[in-house]
């Protein structure tokens, strides 16, 4: 048994032409749907980048206890699972994110792993004098980023590609070996959107102002010119990326694995690219642009290739669907299903819940999205239970120190003591013009506006839709206060 999970970084689902899409070229993602199952109902759970890899790691809910995170001592991890049935497992990566202080014991968890190095704010290049930045509409890009940059000019430079070589090699170095699960990480098409001219010019951008491929975490306040030209920065660092798969699924041709490999490529999350007036993630409603993902699942020998399923699936689905695959047994308080399940005939969840930390619970049941947020602007009560206690903002605040409680909360840490530390949280920012979102629930019809414009008004439909929050609560053993704040 063999498997090959690839997550992207900030995967739009409607940028890809296996979803629909009519003008961005990826033609080797398209390449893997023809081989295998598009699943056409997958959506994110925890977010951003380290919750949702913990889901991936534990097939459960990262969000409800706390934000992000490292592993926790008491979890149970998918590489660790796959070791009992002598399984092997490598991460080849360039998510720098799992090399900082607060994302501790992931990369540990493989038996072996590779980092490539460069992307965003990676600590990489070392200059005393830090260089000058070029003029720029981005209050994000910092010297470290522009540093990391001089190294990057030429497109094998980049760390995708290096990423995306390095699981050649290792595909080749193991290519008769049996039981392995091999995840490779590509932090693109994360922002910034930065990739090489030729990608941009394959979409006619013309943009003559000022550098600009990194959006602030704001309001749009661009001119329509400067929209365009980051759509298509985007696109063209999706399509980068997409040659960069390519090689690996080229790999597979050549040593004919298709025939013997589970193959899963995925994502965390997606971004807003101006859509409601918004860039980027993190402080906005989690609209679809952001929740609902894509899923591409080849099966070995290409069996069920180039279908689609309409089944509901989300991030906590990867680990399960992988332990499944290899034999292994679903670990006691795993929340997530097998992404096989369906394929097979055998019954799936009805509905999902999603989101941040102290921010809204969302749920979609397939026709439905519903935005329950917090009641009050900001939870004075909301707390993280934690036994890695490893965050920046917790070491720097001492006077933090004396509200930490500790003791024994949830059956699915397995008795094991946690730290219960102080913590904020509060409704998504709304626009200027706009009422605050604090005890504001929204209800959208996936099915006649996807895009989200116009809030359903059905008291009956928003009391099932809460009801139906309230059972994933209590099956998550989620803290009183996430009842509370939520008005529940």
């Amino acid at each position: 048994m063999r498997t090959l999970l690839i997550v992207l970084d900030t995967l739009r689902r409607d940028y890809l032409r296996c979803y629909g899409n009519d003008w961005v070229h990826s033609p080797n993602l398209t390449r893997l749907a023809e081989r295998g199952v598009a699943y056409d109902n997958h959506w994110v759970g925890s977010l951003p980048c380290m919750p949702a890899r913990r889901e991936f790691m534990t097939g459960r809910h990262n969000f409800l206890h706390r934000s992000w995170g490292p592993i926790e001592p008491f979890d149970d991890v998918l590489p660790v699972e796959l070791r009992k049935r002598k399984v092997f497992s490598h991460l080849i990566t360039d998510h720098y994110h799992y090399f900082e202080m607060g994302s501790e014991n992931y990369h540990t968890a493989f038996d072996t792993w590779d980092f490539y190095r460069g992307q965003e704010s990676d600590p990489w290049v070392s200059l005393v004098d830090r260089m000058a930045l070029p003029e720029t509409l981005s209050t994000r890009m910092k010297p470290q980023n522009w540093q990391n940059r001089q190294r990057q000019l030429k497109e094998e430079d980049f760390s995708a590609a290096q990423t995306s070589q390095a699981a050649v090699r290792w595909l080749d170095d193991n290519r008769n070996s049996d039981n392995w699960f091999l995840q490779v990480e590509i932090f693109d098409p994360h922002e910034p959107f930065y990739c090489t001219d030729k990608y941009r010019e394959m979409y006619g951008d013309t943009w003559k102002g000022p550098l600009y491929d990194w959006p602030d975490y704001n309001v749009v306040k661009d001119d329509p010119e400067a929209i365009e030209h980051i759509k298509k920065c985007y696109a063209g660092l999706l399509t980068m990326t997409d040659h960069w798969v390519g090689k690996i699924f080229d790999t597979l041709d050549r040593q004919n694995r298709w025939k013997d490999t589970l193959v899963i490529l995925t994502t965390d999350h997606g971004t807003m690219l101006a859509e409601h007036n918004y860039w980027m993630k993190n402080y906005m409603p989690v609209y679809n642009e952001i929740a609902h993902i894509p899923l591409l699942a080849h099966l070995p020998g290409s069996a069920k290739a180039g279908t689609r399923s309409t089944a509901l699936t989300q991030t906590i689905d990867v680990m399960p669907t992988i332990l499944e695959h290899h034999g292994c047994a679903i670990t006691p308080h795993v929340y997530g299903h097998s992404v096989l399940k369906a394929l097979d005939g055998r019954p799936t969840r009805s509905d999902a819940i999603f989101g941040y930390f102290g921010k809204a619970v969302n749920l979609v049941d397939g026709r439905h999205v519903y935005m329950r947020n917090p009641v009050d602007e900001r939870a004075p009560e909301i707390f993280e239970y934690t036994a890695m206690p490893t965050k920046r903002e917790w070491a720097k605040n001492r006077e933090l120190y004396s509200k930490i409680e500790t003791g024994r909360y949830f059956g699915h840490a397995y008795n094991f003591p946690l730290y219960k530390i102080p913590s904020g949280g509060g409704p998504p920012k709304a626009h200027a013009d706009e009422p605050s979102y604090a005890g504001r629930h929204e209800v959208f019809d996936l099915q006649s506006d996807y895009r989200q414009q116009q809030p359903v008004r059905d008291a009956a439909l928003e009391a099932r839709l809460t009801d139906r929050i309230r059972a994933h609560l209590k099956a998550c053993e989620a803290p009183a206060e996430q009842w509370s704040r939520l008005g529940l």
